[in-house]
């Protein structure tokens, strides 16, 4: 290559070079405001096709956000009037638990995307219940209570009504499981404090059942422990924990 073309493309590119780090706006005598919005132009400018590729990119991303949302609303709207619906017609035709129970098992495998499960989940155990099926009764509440996590009073109720069906089944080792879940979410209310002294109660009879006899006393001592007003029906439980009490201390 020729030296004075070589020199000439040298030449070149330190000119450009030298645009580059010039401060075009030097000389500019507006605003500070003024300046920002003219730099920020001039940078829109130069990369536009960049910024049209990145705007588009968040627009398509925002769409198929809301358009989820919007979904996920439409199907959940729809799950309910159709189990509205199903619930209406149980009550018109009266229909038996076992026909309710087949109606809503059907709902919850092919109708169901999830939105409606404790829902359904809740009233498929009462009707279990209602058939005296102590076993699908509770496992349902089960799956009602390690759905939510909050309120804790209603999630230690959920377990404490399965625990009362594993009870029946009967399943100790799970009703226990089901009993210490309900009165460890409880341990901290000093609101519900009939229905806390309900659930050590019902722990430490099974833990006393079980051989676990410095489980049993621990639990057990926690309901004589808790302090309640007029309005709170204590008398009874604490009446059949006195009496487990004196069982285990003569054993």
């Amino acid at each position: 290559m020729d030296k004075f073309v070589k020199k000439n493309i040298i030449d070149k590119k330190r000119d450009e070079e030298m645009r580059a780090h010039q401060d075009e706006f030097a000389d500019f005598e507006g605003s500070k405001a003024e300046l920002y919005f003219l730099k920020f132009t001039h940078m829109l400018a130069r990369n536009r096709k960049n910024v049209f590729i990145g705007l588009g990119i968040v627009f398509v991303l925002l769409a198929s956000v809301i358009g989820f949302f919007e979904y996920q609303d439409y199907r959940f709207q729809k799950e309910t009037v159709l189990f509205e619906d199903l619930v209406t017609k149980h009550k018109k035709a009266n229909a038996s638990p076992l026909a309710q129970i087949a109606d809503l098992e059907v709902f919850l495998k092919d109708q169901s995307s999830g939105n409606m499960d404790l829902r359904v989940w809740k009233d498929l155990s009462r009707l279990y219940a209602e058939t005296s099926n102590w076993e699908k009764a509770a496992t349902y509440l089960e799956m009602a209570g390690k759905k939510i996590d909050t309120p804790k009073e209603m999630k230690a109720y959920y377990f404490y009504i399965a625990g009362n069906y594993r009870d029946k089944q009967p399943d100790l080792k799970k009703a226990l499981e089901n009993y210490k879940i309900s009165s460890t979410l409880l341990d901290t209310n000093n609101e519900a404090k009939s229905f806390k002294a309900w659930s050590f109660y019902q722990t430490g009879r099974l833990q006393l059942a079980n051989g676990d006899k410095p489980g049993a006393k621990l639990s057990l001592e926690k309901v004589l422990k808790i302090d309640g007003s007029e309005s709170d029906t204590l008398e009874e439980v604490k009446l059949l924990t006195t009496y487990l009490l004196l069982k285990l201390g003569k054993s």
